[in-house]
């Protein structure tokens, strides 16, 4: 069974379009991220693009929003523009994420809960740096996806972060939730780092830009064709 393919920081509904065209799994808008990112929508934009997957074709794409904040903002947020998903992508403690899951999952909204790569941010959201006491903490709940991205908040902006395959083995070895793996994934990369993880869901931001925000149609294809291999 192929990789389901999450492609984020879409701005563009022609970029949108494509995306639904080629068949990506789930669509990711950043939404009032409370850093300054390149990829920052507003909730209006972003609600014209949800409505633009919703209304798709085949309707078997996920819109998903990734953001971060208080338990308060994130529910307002998502209640407000009913995504499939959240992405939890700021410094929300593992309490905020129980809370908003908990919440949202009425809505039939589910939570993408990112795993930070750096031991004092583990330590600070999850009361642990050890990792597998992390992902047994979030096996605990009612969420999604884990995430595991090369990007944090410190970095967020930064493109081109190297994936560490030993990291991502050990979170999918433990977790009982689907496991979702992003940062530096590229058209030339994505298979190796599929191979060497067994990641089952790839996520890719600026590996398939031109720009930040604008999307290369033939780079999407690129992954695209690889991933039906």
């Amino acid at each position: 069974m192929k990789p389901l393919l999450k492609i984020c920081g879409l701005m563009q509904p022609e970029d949108v379009r494509h995306c639904l065209d080629i068949g990506v799994d789930i669509l990711g808008f950043v939404t009032e991220y409370p850093l300054a990112v390149p990829w920052n929508l507003k909730r209006e934009q972003t609600a014209a693009l949800i409505d633009q997957v919703r209304r798709s074709a085949d309707g078997q794409a996920k819109s998903c929003i990734v953001t971060g904040g208080s338990p308060e903002f994130v529910i307002e947020l998502a209640t407000e523009l009913k995504p499939d998903l959240i992405q939890l992508h700021y410094r929300e403690s593992f309490e905020d994420t129980r809370v908003i899951a908990n919440k949202l999952k009425g809505l039939g909204i589910g939570i993408i809960k990112t795993i930070p790569i750096s031991s004092d941010a583990r330590l600070e959201q999850f009361g642990t740096d050890d990792l597998l006491a992390v992902v047994e903490l979030l096996n605990s709940i009612d969420i999604y996806a884990i995430l595991i991205d090369s990007r944090g908040p410190d970095n967020a902006a930064e493109s081109g972060r190297k994936i560490d395959t030993k990291f991502c083995r050990q979170v999918i070895a433990a977790a009982k939730k689907q496991v979702i793996i992003a940062g530096g994934i590229r058209p030339e990369n994505v298979i190796e780092v599929i191979e060497k993880t067994g990641a089952k869901i790839i996520d890719i931001m600026t590996g398939v830009e031109v720009s930040p925000g604008i999307k290369s149609f033939e780079l999407l294809d690129q992954v695209a064709v690889l991933l039906e291999k």
